[in-house]
């Protein structure tokens, strides 16, 4: 084997070594939110709901709203609007 592949071997393999201590920001110890909002969303303009329950990865119950243009807007689970929403418009 020559040198220069010799060289490209071993900076793959610590790269690699490197690489399997990094943390998975996307999949663990995140939450999805970093603010909520509280203002009530007309549901005409909703596409879909999201909901994630409190875990190991983030310790806040986190809903998440993703409007028909497509923006994603985190909101308050505790907000009396978004209570009614998740028992389907009843109270």
């Amino acid at each position: 084997m020559d040198r220069a592949a010799s060289v490209t071997i071993l900076i793959l393999l610590l790269c690699a070594i490197t690489a399997q201590g990094i943390p998975n920001l996307g999949l663990q110890g995140r939450c999805h939110c970093t603010r909520t909002r509280s203002n009530v969303i007309r549901p005409e303009l909703i596409r879909s709901l999201k909901y994630i329950p409190r875990g190991s990865d983030c310790e806040n119950t986190e809903i998440i709203i993703t409007m028909k243009k497509g923006r994603k807007v985190c909101v308050n689970p505790d907000a009396e609007w978004v209570q009614t929403l998740m028992r389907g418009g009843r109270k």
